[in-house]
């Protein structure tokens, strides 16, 4: 029998500050609670090339090494998972509980105006190709990210730092009341 995992699961277009959340939440967790815990940036290890051209995102690989990397961070101890990702359907949140047995996802989506995430993409991308790509695809993603409706709660970035941002995501999955303050059962 597989114990509960909490995952929390950081979602939202490119650009809006999921991994910064996601540091953010883990330094807080380790500084503050003494959590033991994982980040796994799904994004990061889907990331290869070429990617299959029925898998463009290189989604299946990235399940497979969520369930690789996550068996390794259980055996030293991690109570819970922090996942920053772009998720996009049910079905990838099916196969991310395939991926970490037991787990318990709580999803977060963060939100911010286009103008903003458009600015911190501006501040980050270093090619205009890339630019562009990644300005077109975060306006798509924010857009359906807001019908589909996958997330627990909503959190907007806008105009608040990364550590507010993770303060406020840690109370509304309330793992510490789960684990109490010192990260222990």
């Amino acid at each position: 029998m597989n114990m509960q995992v909490p995952v929390l699961n950081i979602i939202g277009p490119v650009g809006i500050g999921k991994s910064s959340a996601a540091d953010a939440i883990s330094e807080m967790l380790e500084h503050d609670y003494a959590l033991p815990h994982a980040v796994v940036d799904l994004d990061h290890v889907r990331r290869g090339f070429p990617a299959p051209s029925e898998d463009p995102f290189n989604m299946e690989l990235g399940f497979k090494n969520l369930a690789a990397v996550w068996n390794n961070y259980r055996s030293i101890g991690a109570k819970c998972l922090i996942i920053p990702s772009v998720m996009e359907s049910r079905e990838h949140l099916d196969k991310m509980r395939l991926s970490i047995p037991g787990a318990d996802i709580f999803v977060v989506r963060l939100v911010a105006s286009l103008e903003v995430n458009h600015d911190r993409i501006r501040g980050r991308e270093k090619t205009l190709d890339s630019l562009n790509w990644h300005l077109q695809r975060s306006t798509q993603l924010a857009e359906e990210l807001s019908q589909k409706n996958l997330e627990n709660v909503i959190v907007d970035t806008e105009g608040k730092l990364p550590t507010d941002i993770g303060r406020e995501i840690i109370l509304k999955w309330g793992i510490i009341e789960r684990y109490g303050s010192t990260g222990r059962l």
